[in-house]
């Protein structure tokens, strides 16, 4: 068994977002974090090549587009973004949003 505290996980900025890595020490398979998106905030256009990613709503109402479509998300919703599609989010909401997020190795 392996505990990782919330409390005890290193964060870093990543523009004007913050993101908090949450990933087991001892675990290879995917990673964890939770990504704090305040009020405005965007994540530049990004496409992961190597990644699916997975992103739960947490709190707040962040705007996802990929591609030419766009999408909300809220607390308990989830989103999945496959490796290799464009996407950015933003947060134009009245609150601060929070993310968690899960990064998994696409399947060859």
């Amino acid at each position: 068994m392996e505990l990782k505290r919330y409390r005890d996980a290193e964060s870093f900025q990543f523009g004007n977002l913050v993101v908090r890595d949450m990933t087991p020490a001892l675990f290879d398979v995917a990673t964890f974090s939770e990504v704090e998106v305040p009020i405005g905030a965007d994540n530049p256009p990004y496409a992961a090549e190597s990644n699916d990613k997975v992103y739960i709503g947490v709190t707040g109402d962040i705007e996802f587009t990929i591609g030419d479509e766009s999408v909300r998300i809220g607390p308990g919703d989830m989103l999945v973004i496959h490796a290799g599609d464009a996407f950015r989010y933003h947060n134009g909401g009245y609150a601060p949003g929070r993310l968690f997020v899960i990064q998994v190795p696409k399947d060859d």
